[in-house]
């Protein structure tokens, strides 16, 4: 009997082994034949014990931060939805934090990039660890939210904050006649304007178009450009200086966008239909990550009404989100589809690591008084 069991356990193991080698072999056979096909998968979900309307974030080695819009606290927790820190600042006075919007992670640190001539230096703790000067203040106002539109290269911070010489974001050709990004020296305190629109985009000609927004990543010395309503991907080598090398497209089949035209695009004429737009970029060493929606046409947009206020839950219902990976030696993945359910995706470090996105309560008509984040995997077919 003993050596039956010995037996039974010894093919156990040996069914475990060819399972996990095939596996393997499976995976390796997937990239060897050229195959970049994948797709989402939900793994689990956590509560975190806060409720508040987060439109800002970032998870990174485990540990998450978001922002509630209403007030300045900033809230951190852990893959177990555990609170690890709450800290409320004061919106006024000393130790204040006014106008806080994109957050990076650095070193355990992070970076917060505001409007108005602050950047919010926080150490692990949350406190406010320096708080660094632009040399200028900044013309952005609002805007998408959770942009990726600051990071930290090579102890610069470069990002996106439209104000030099006075100059406004909002002014006819500025895309094609500016610059775009800042990158602040974080031993000298300097900033120095940097990276221009290349020719290859649409931003760079004589007609007009939707502001777009801005979002970027760097990896590997590379820096890979968005502009959200554009199909193309801007890539701009980092080494000496910042200089565009080329650009590519993203390859989606659904992006749906206004011709460019030759006068202003007023106010009326944008609400005519919700533009497609790229609203996330994230890299690790082998491929960038798009997320994108591909709009509504004027046709759904009119017949729905849904240029009224009253209407604008209605959104998800004829939006599609789409997530695609471009591996530099495969080239682009299938669009895989992001559930409606889905708000925010806080970020995505690497293809091969889970990640964590908001879900969305409103969309599936459920009220609790705690958030809850989807924990996501993209797994190759």
């Amino acid at each position: 009997m003993k050596a039956f069991r010995l037996f039974v356990l010894g093919i156990s193991f040996l069914a475990f082994g060819l399972f996990f080698s095939c596996s393997k072999s499976e995976e390796k056979a997937s990239l060897a034949t050229g195959s970049n096909e994948w797709e989402l998968v939900i793994l689990d979900s956590i509560q975190v014990d806060y409720l508040a309307d987060v439109r800002e974030g970032t998870f990174n080695n485990g540990i998450g931060l978001i922002k509630d819009i209403s007030s300045s606290t900033l809230v951190k927790f852990d893959t177990t939805g555990r609170i690890l820190l709450k800290k409320e600042f004061p919106q006024e006075g000393p130790g204040s934090v006014m106008w806080l919007q994109t957050l990076v992670e650095h070193n355990g640190e992070y970076f917060g990039l505001t409007s108005f001539k602050d950047i919010y230096h926080f150490d692990k703790e949350l406190n406010i660890k320096e708080t660094l000067k632009m040399p200028f203040l900044g013309e952005a106002r609002g805007g998408a939210y959770n942009r990726k539109n600051i990071t930290v290269w090579n102890e610069k911070l470069l990002l996106w904050y439209p104000g030099r010489d006075g100059v406004s974001p909002y002014i006819d050709y500025f895309h094609r006649d500016y610059p775009l990004l800042e990158l602040f020296d974080l031993k000298t305190r300097n900033s120095i304007p940097v990276v221009r629109t290349p020719s290859t985009s649409k931003f760079s000609g004589e007609d007009f178009h939707v502001s777009p927004s801005i979002s970027f990543a760097i990896a590997n010395d590379s820096l890979y450009l968005v502009f959200s309503n554009e199909p193309l991907i801007h890539v701009y080598s980092m080494e000496d200086s910042i200089a565009w090398t080329r650009s590519f497209d993203i390859g989606a089949s659904d992006f749906k966008l206004m011709p460019g035209q030759k006068t202003p695009v007023t106010y009326q004429e944008m609400i005519r239909m919700y533009e497609a737009s790229v609203y996330g970029i994230f890299t690790d060493a082998k491929n960038i990550i798009l997320t994108y929606h591909g709009g509504i046409d004027e046709e759904t947009f009119t017949i729905n009404e849904l240029k009224e206020r009253e209407n604008f839950y209605r959104y998800p219902e004829f939006l599609k989100n789409y997530l695609k990976i471009y591996n530099h030696e495969l080239g682009w993945s299938n669009p895989i589809m992001i559930p409606a359910k889905i708000k925010l995706i806080l970020n995505i470090e690497s293809v091969e690591k889970p990640f964590y996105a908001l879900r969305d309560d409103d969309f599936i008509g459920e009220e609790h008084d705690f958030l809850t984040f989807y924990k996501l995997q993209l797994r190759r077919k």
